[in-house]
């Protein structure tokens, strides 16, 4: 049997692949959806879109009556290598934030046990990472080699215009109008990466939904504080 993940490592409901803004990555989407490849790597730098493309393809997968798992390192601190065990049961795998794994020895051996594991029992696995594989200071060699296995796609952060396109869909997506003015207003005063303005939607249809009113930039800048 699979075994159970901590809660804290759900997929978030509102992360698919309908809530992302393509831009410049179409091939790595394309190729994400399609299920095809044993192995995918993906690399960016924060806010280009890894964290949301990993959980999109676990939603896809469950659409698909598979089993994924998520695993993102750089907010899980306590996890051991051991937690990687039987999780080549799941259909699918998403590893995220392998840089912070880089260089410790177990933890080296225990994806690459996954690796060939998931691979002989013709599951998926996809992992996310701040730099391409040459640049990982890995100490298993094997793992490394392995790392070349299969398609490697560097995301490419959103433009503004691309911004703006994400903030009207996610408030359409979720039966709210966000005007460009609004969007404009949001872009020039918060963060800008993808998982940043996918949680602030998150946290302004809560507080639309409450009050029962429109995101207008009054609303946004009481609910924000801005």
């Amino acid at each position: 049997m699979p075994v159970q993940l901590p809660l804290s490592l759900n997929i978030r409901p509102s992360v698919d692949f309908a809530s992302f803004i393509a831009g410049r990555n179409g091939e790595a989407i394309s190729r994400l959806r399609c299920k095809l490849d044993p192995f995918i790597y993906l690399w960016g730098e924060t806010g280009s879109g890894k964290s949301h493309l990993l959980q999109a393809c676990c939603h896809q997968s469950q659409s698909d009556k598979g089993q994924p798992a998520y695993l993102p390192f750089k907010s899980e601190h306590e996890l051991e290598p051991v937690m990687l065990e039987g999780l080549e049961a799941f259909s699918l795998v998403c590893l995220d934030d392998l840089e912070v794994l880089a260089g410790q020895p177990e933890w080296e051996l225990a994806i690459f046990n996954l690796f060939n594991l998931l691979r002989d029992r013709g599951a998926q696995l996809i992992v996310a990472c701040d730099r391409p594989p040459a640049q990982l200071s890995l100490q298993l060699a094997d793992l490394a080699s392995r790392l070349t296995w299969g398609p490697c796609y560097h995301l490419i952060p959103l433009n503004d215009d691309e911004r703006l396109e994400l903030l009207i869909s996610s408030a359409e997506k979720r039966g709210m109008t966000m005007s460009i003015e609004t969007a404009s207003f949001l872009l020039q005063r918060t963060p800008r990466d993808i998982h940043f303005l996918t949680l602030l939607m998150d946290r302004l249809d809560q507080a639309s939904l409450a009050a029962q009113r429109r995101l207008t930039i009054p609303f946004v800048r009481e609910i924000l504080n801005l």
